[in-house]
Protein backbone atom coordinates (compact mmCIF):
# COMPACT_ATOMS: atom_id res chain seq x y z
CA UNK A 1 0.00 0.00 0.00
CA UNK A 2 1.38 3.45 -1.24
CA UNK A 3 0.27 6.53 0.73
CA UNK A 4 0.51 9.63 0.58
CA UNK A 5 1.19 11.74 3.80
CA UNK A 6 0.59 15.92 4.38
CA UNK A 7 1.93 18.05 7.19
CA UNK A 8 0.52 21.18 6.80
CA UNK A 9 0.30 22.06 10.70
CA UNK A 10 3.43 24.14 11.18
CA UNK A 11 5.18 26.60 8.62
CA UNK A 12 7.27 23.99 6.65
CA UNK A 13 4.48 22.45 4.75
CA UNK A 14 5.86 19.06 3.51
CA UNK A 15 4.06 15.87 1.32
CA UNK A 16 5.74 12.35 1.23
CA UNK A 17 5.06 9.00 -0.19
CA UNK A 18 5.41 5.65 2.22
CA UNK A 19 5.43 1.97 1.12
CA UNK A 20 6.03 -1.48 2.40
CA UNK A 21 9.52 -0.66 2.63
CA UNK A 22 9.36 2.59 4.06
CA UNK A 23 9.60 6.28 3.12
CA UNK A 24 9.63 6.10 -0.03
CA UNK A 25 10.38 10.11 -0.96
CA UNK A 26 9.69 13.44 1.14
CA UNK A 27 9.83 16.94 0.54
CA UNK A 28 9.34 19.63 3.10
CA UNK A 29 8.89 23.76 2.18
CA UNK A 30 9.46 26.48 4.38
CA UNK A 31 6.60 29.22 2.74
CA UNK A 32 5.61 30.26 5.57
CA UNK A 33 1.84 30.41 5.92
CA UNK A 34 1.19 29.61 1.85
CA UNK A 35 -0.13 26.44 2.33
CA UNK A 36 -3.19 27.26 -0.14
CA UNK A 37 -0.96 28.28 -3.08
CA UNK A 38 2.17 25.24 -2.62
CA UNK A 39 0.46 21.87 -1.40
CA UNK A 40 -1.10 20.30 -4.17
CA UNK A 41 1.36 21.88 -6.86
CA UNK A 42 4.10 20.20 -3.94
CA UNK A 43 2.20 17.04 -4.34
CA UNK A 44 2.36 16.69 -7.99
CA UNK A 45 6.00 17.02 -8.36
CA UNK A 46 6.70 14.81 -5.72
CA UNK A 47 4.74 11.96 -7.33
CA UNK A 48 6.06 13.22 -10.87
CA UNK A 49 9.35 12.83 -9.53
CA UNK A 50 9.20 9.39 -8.42
CA UNK A 51 7.13 8.44 -11.54
CA UNK A 52 3.17 8.00 -9.97
CA UNK A 53 0.45 9.55 -10.51
CA UNK A 54 -2.50 9.87 -7.97
CA UNK A 55 -3.66 6.73 -9.52
CA UNK A 56 -1.17 5.25 -7.52
CA UNK A 57 -2.14 6.64 -3.87
CA UNK A 58 -4.11 3.84 -1.69
CA UNK A 59 -4.50 5.93 1.33
CA UNK A 60 -3.64 9.45 2.58
CA UNK A 61 -2.48 10.34 6.24
CA UNK A 62 -2.54 14.02 7.40
CA UNK A 63 -2.12 15.92 10.36
CA UNK A 64 -5.36 17.22 12.21
CA UNK A 65 -3.14 19.80 14.47
CA UNK A 66 -2.44 21.36 16.99
CA UNK A 67 -1.08 23.96 15.00
CA UNK A 68 -2.13 26.72 12.82
CA UNK A 69 -5.61 26.99 12.49
CA UNK A 70 -5.76 28.24 8.54
CA UNK A 71 -3.13 25.68 7.69
CA UNK A 72 -4.59 22.53 9.35
CA UNK A 73 -7.82 23.01 7.86
CA UNK A 74 -6.05 23.36 4.40
CA UNK A 75 -3.92 20.24 4.26
CA UNK A 76 -7.30 18.23 5.99
CA UNK A 77 -9.39 19.98 3.40
CA UNK A 78 -6.88 18.60 0.55
CA UNK A 79 -6.61 15.16 2.33
CA UNK A 80 -10.28 14.65 2.23
CA UNK A 81 -10.80 15.65 -1.55
CA UNK A 82 -8.63 12.96 -1.91
CA UNK A 83 -9.69 10.14 -0.17
CA UNK A 84 -13.39 11.02 -1.66
CA UNK A 85 -12.29 11.62 -4.81
CA UNK A 86 -10.47 8.12 -5.03
CA UNK A 87 -12.42 6.34 -2.71
CA UNK A 88 -9.28 5.62 -0.87
CA UNK A 89 -8.92 5.72 3.18
CA UNK A 90 -8.20 8.63 4.78
CA UNK A 91 -5.77 8.49 8.91
CA UNK A 92 -5.51 11.18 10.97
CA UNK A 93 -2.60 11.92 12.77
CA UNK A 94 -1.64 14.47 15.60
CA UNK A 95 1.06 16.93 15.06
CA UNK A 96 2.24 16.38 18.74
CA UNK A 97 2.25 12.65 17.93
CA UNK A 98 4.02 12.93 14.70
CA UNK A 99 6.47 15.39 16.26
CA UNK A 100 7.54 12.87 19.20
CA UNK A 101 7.80 9.93 16.80
CA UNK A 102 10.67 11.51 15.05
CA UNK A 103 12.92 10.61 18.06
CA UNK A 104 11.59 7.12 17.92
CA UNK A 105 13.49 4.36 20.90
CA UNK A 106 14.74 7.04 23.47
CA UNK A 107 14.44 5.28 26.72
CA UNK A 108 13.10 9.40 28.08
CA UNK A 109 10.04 10.50 27.66
CA UNK A 110 9.29 12.50 25.07
CA UNK A 111 7.37 15.84 25.33
CA UNK A 112 6.61 17.87 22.01
CA UNK A 113 5.92 21.55 22.32
CA UNK A 114 4.80 23.50 19.55
CA UNK A 115 4.62 27.58 19.83
CA UNK A 116 0.52 29.05 20.25
CA UNK A 117 1.73 32.20 20.98
CA UNK A 118 -0.46 34.33 23.48
CA UNK A 119 2.41 32.63 25.86
CA UNK A 120 0.85 29.19 25.59
CA UNK A 121 2.30 25.86 24.26
CA UNK A 122 0.71 23.03 22.92
CA UNK A 123 2.25 19.91 24.16
CA UNK A 124 2.04 16.10 25.17
CA UNK A 125 3.67 13.20 26.87
CA UNK A 126 4.98 10.46 24.69
CA UNK A 127 6.40 7.22 25.09
CA UNK A 128 8.51 6.05 22.23
CA UNK A 129 10.58 3.38 23.55
CA UNK A 130 8.46 0.93 21.42
CA UNK A 131 8.98 2.89 18.22
CA UNK A 132 5.62 4.30 17.97
CA UNK A 133 4.43 6.99 19.68
CA UNK A 134 2.10 6.61 22.76
CA UNK A 135 0.44 9.37 24.50
CA UNK A 136 0.86 9.16 28.21
CA UNK A 137 -1.14 11.97 28.62
CA UNK A 138 -3.62 13.91 26.35
CA UNK A 139 -2.79 16.57 24.28
CA UNK A 140 -3.62 20.10 25.30
CA UNK A 141 -2.40 23.90 25.58
CA UNK A 142 -1.26 25.66 28.42
CA UNK A 143 1.10 27.63 29.59
CA UNK A 144 4.22 26.57 29.87
CA UNK A 145 5.08 27.48 33.59
CA UNK A 146 1.96 25.78 34.34
CA UNK A 147 2.53 22.76 32.83
CA UNK A 148 6.03 21.92 34.11
CA UNK A 149 5.13 22.99 37.66
CA UNK A 150 3.39 19.55 37.46
CA UNK A 151 6.01 17.43 35.15
CA UNK A 152 9.26 17.18 37.02
CA UNK A 153 10.55 13.64 35.33
CA UNK A 154 13.78 13.68 33.46
CA UNK A 155 12.25 14.63 29.38
CA UNK A 156 13.20 15.26 25.78
CA UNK A 157 11.62 18.19 24.65
CA UNK A 158 11.37 18.86 20.93
CA UNK A 159 9.58 21.03 18.96
CA UNK A 160 9.50 25.01 18.36
CA UNK A 161 7.22 25.68 22.12
CA UNK A 162 10.64 24.20 23.63
CA UNK A 163 13.25 26.50 21.70
CA UNK A 164 11.09 29.07 22.67
CA UNK A 165 10.80 28.33 26.53
CA UNK A 166 14.04 26.59 26.80
CA UNK A 167 15.30 28.47 29.36
CA UNK A 168 12.34 28.27 31.37
CA UNK A 169 12.34 24.14 31.07
CA UNK A 170 16.17 24.12 32.25
CA UNK A 171 15.32 26.98 35.21
CA UNK A 172 12.67 24.28 36.55
CA UNK A 173 14.14 21.07 35.58
CA UNK A 174 17.54 21.49 35.24
CA UNK A 175 20.04 18.71 34.15
CA UNK A 176 16.61 16.44 33.93
CA UNK A 177 15.76 18.49 30.75
CA UNK A 178 17.25 17.46 27.24
CA UNK A 179 16.68 19.15 23.98
CA UNK A 180 16.30 17.92 20.36
CA UNK A 181 18.52 19.34 17.95
CA UNK A 182 17.79 22.74 16.78
CA UNK A 183 16.99 21.63 13.18
CA UNK A 184 14.62 18.47 13.98
CA UNK A 185 12.02 20.98 15.37
CA UNK A 186 8.67 19.83 13.71
CA UNK A 187 6.77 16.90 12.65
CA UNK A 188 7.77 15.59 9.16
CA UNK A 189 5.19 14.20 6.24
CA UNK A 190 7.58 11.33 6.08
CA UNK A 191 6.75 10.22 9.91
CA UNK A 192 3.44 11.53 8.94
CA UNK A 193 3.30 8.70 5.99
CA UNK A 194 4.78 6.26 7.84
CA UNK A 195 2.17 6.42 10.94
CA UNK A 196 -0.71 6.89 9.23
CA UNK A 197 0.12 3.52 6.50
CA UNK A 198 0.34 1.90 9.95
CA UNK A 199 -3.05 3.33 11.12
CA UNK A 200 -4.52 2.45 7.70
CA UNK A 201 -3.21 -0.84 7.93
CA UNK A 202 -4.55 -1.62 11.35
CA UNK A 203 -8.37 -0.51 10.07
CA UNK A 204 -8.03 2.95 11.98
CA UNK A 205 -9.23 5.39 9.59
CA UNK A 206 -11.80 7.94 9.58
CA UNK A 207 -14.65 8.60 6.72
CA UNK A 208 -13.42 12.35 5.11
CA UNK A 209 -16.60 13.53 5.93
CA UNK A 210 -16.42 12.87 9.78
CA UNK A 211 -12.67 14.59 10.01
CA UNK A 212 -12.52 17.40 12.13
CA UNK A 213 -9.23 19.51 12.77
CA UNK A 214 -7.95 19.27 16.55
CA UNK A 215 -7.51 22.45 17.60
CA UNK A 216 -7.55 22.27 21.20
CA UNK A 217 -8.83 25.84 21.85
CA UNK A 218 -11.05 28.22 19.79
CA UNK A 219 -9.88 30.84 17.30
CA UNK A 220 -9.85 34.34 18.01
CA UNK A 221 -11.91 35.70 15.65
CA UNK A 222 -15.15 33.98 15.58
CA UNK A 223 -18.60 34.96 14.48
CA UNK A 224 -21.06 36.55 17.72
Amino acid sequence: MTVLGIDSATPGLGVALAGPEGLIAETTIHVGLQHSQTLLPAAEWLLETVGASTRDIEGVAVTIGPGSFTAVRIGLATAKGICMAGGIPLACVSTLAASAARHAWVSLPVVPMLDAKRREVYVGLYDVSTGEPVAVEPDTVVSPRDWLEGHKREALFCGDGALAYRDLITQKLGAKAHFAPSWLPLASAGVVAVLGRRKILKGETIEPDAATPVYLRRPQAVLP
